[in-house]
């Protein structure tokens, strides 16, 4: 199997990201056989895909798709998911760009994708290229990436809102409603009562189907958000782990670092250590004679 079939490439986001609506952070192409295994880890972004041969199998909660060349899947990875070689398909081979942004989330329910992930455009010739191209900017790491990597998905949200229309949230996105919420706000002080507002529900309804979108409870899907958001602060910045705490809706920072350690297994500061800027030097010890 030729190495383009599984390339992935990464962009940080630099200091103007936050300025645009979207923002591309990983992408590549996968080639999936029957005998791999199904992917379901929780990546807390978006992720669309484009088929480019053979069949795939998605699940969303309980609903299955079958991703056939020409399609586009659009996962929102924080929530329960699984896919994979259809079970019929000798192969399947798809590109892939893992994006985030508040403009986006938006999109994901005006569109109702959580209820209808895969969109059929009818011939990979109107996504192919421009998920291609995304891929090979990613790659190739051009001058403002931030303003490229906005302009495909834009080109690619259009797409897909001209396929489905925007038709408006319906009871089905009321939990992306709270989700949204959260991630635009992570230092907040959130609690059940708050999101249930925001989606229109009871407390009880709230936990109840956000456990059977994401698998778990809002509290700790949102701690498990603030760890994400950690990560990219401690590897990214040179801040304190106070301020990455304070960031992140802790003003203990001792708290921080207890759910830190038990989420990632490490603690912070080790973590930065292995993974971003290395730690500040301790300043040498001045003998007094």
């Amino acid at each position: 199997m030729p190495d383009k079939d599984n390339a992935i490439f990464f962009q940080t986001p630099g200091r103007h990201a936050a300025a645009y609506p979207y923002r591309i952070l990983v992408g590549g192409h996968t080639f999936f056989t029957p005998a791999a295994p199904p992917v379901a880890r929780r990546f807390h972004h978006q992720t669309l895909i484009c088929t480019l041969s053979g069949l795939g199998e998605i699940r969303v909660g309980d609903a299955v798709s079958t991703a056939a060349p020409g399609s586009i899947a659009w996962l929102d990875t924080a929530l329960a998911y699984r896919h994979g070689c259809h079970p019929q398909a000798q192969h399947w081979h798809y590109v892939w760009l893992g994006c985030e942004g508040a403009a986006l989330e938006r999109v994901f329910h005006l569109l109702q994708v959580g209820r209808a992930p895969l969109f059929e455009l009818g011939g990979v010739a109107d996504a192919r290229p421009l998920f291609e191209a995304a891929v090979e900017a990613l790659r190739s790491r051009p001058a403002a990436p931030e303003a490229v990597s906005n302009a495909f998905v834009a080109q690619i949200v259009a797409l897909l809102a001209a396929q489905r229309g925007e038709e408006g949230e319906d009871d089905g996105d009321r939990i992306g409603l709270a989700i949204q919420a959260m991630r635009a706000d992570l230092a907040g002080g959130w609690s059940v009562e708050a999101l249930a507002s925001i989606a229109d529900l009871s407390p009880s309804q709230l936990h109840r189907r956000f456990r059977r979108l994401t698998g778990t409870t809002p509290m700790d899907w949102l701690r498990h958000e603030r760890m994400n958001h950690a990560k990219g602060l401690l590897t990214r910045t040179a801040e304190k782990i106070a301020a990455v705490a304070l960031d992140c809706g802790y003003a203990d920072p001792y708290h921080f670092s207890r759910d830190f350690s038990r989420t990632v297994g490490i603690s912070p500061s080790a973590f930065r250590e292995g993974h971003g800027l290395p730690l500040p030097a301790k300043p040498a010890a001045i003998r007094l004679r």
